[in-house]
């Protein structure tokens, strides 16, 4: 299996479903019918927003790097977070800040599409993570937020936020890929796994504009592994 440790910054970050370039997430929370004193209270749900939980087809964009004659790609959405509408709907808790909640979200891979060609890597470490089917990459303990919505209309919450870069391996822009994931509590809460879901990605182009960009981020990156 093909494999090469790679850490990119790329901080100009956009979704081909969602005319934006910020920094986008992709949000794990708890209650998907968004109704309270139901059944499906405690069961964690993976989503985009909630008006459109599911991306688009996500874009990676070509990088410099090559392992034999293919060129490595790099997906342009890498972000997880814990959600925090104002309304509350779909906060994983409502602590005060002097308790730490139990839960500990965890992201557990079903399936990739290309197991030779696809991996991820947790872009902390640059180390490949989730390796087989079955397996579970463990996001951080939750952290406290004095600017996060607490879901009752004012501000602080405990919340996780982690970064995985999804590379793939291709001879041009216009190859697919997919990945499907569910969501677990590996703490002590109640919280029940997600349902499935998958991430669409496409190998495209590299904007003209793009290309010197990318080329001194690689080049900065390098220079700091030598540092």
């Amino acid at each position: 299996m093909l494999r090469r440790s790679l850490c990119i910054a790329i901080v100009l970050m956009f979704c081909s479903s969602f005319a934006v370039a910020d920094h986008l997430h992709t949000h794990v929370g708890r209650n998907p019918d968004g109704i309270w004193d139901n059944e499906d209270d405690n069961q964690l749900w993976i989503f985009a927003t909630p008006d459109s939980p599911q991306w688009g087809t996500i874009e990676m964009l070509p990088t410099d790097e090559y392992i034999g004659d293919k060129q490595i790609y790099i997906a342009v959405l890498d972000c997880w977070h814990s959600a925090h509408q104002g309304n509350g709907l779909y906060q994983l808790d409502f602590n005060d800040e002097s308790t730490q909640p139990d839960w500990r979200i965890s992201l557990k891979r079903i399936s990739f599409s290309d197991t030779v060609n696809f991996w991820m890597e947790d872009e902390a470490t640059t180390l490949e993570i989730l390796t087989s089917d079955g397996s579970i990459f463990s996001f951080e303990t939750p952290r406290w937020s004095d600017e996060l919505s607490d879901g009752s209309g004012g501000l602080g919450a405990w919340y996780f936020h982690a970064h995985t870069e999804f590379l793939a391996l291709a001879d041009g822009a216009g190859q697919t890929f997919s990945a499907t994931f569910t969501v677990i509590d590996t703490g002590s809460t109640s919280f029940t796994e997600s349902a499935q879901y998958t991430l669409n990605f496409v190998t495209v182009p590299e904007p003209a504009s793009m290309i010197l960009f990318a080329s001194t981020m690689f080049a900065m990156f390098r220079a700091r592994v030598r540092k």
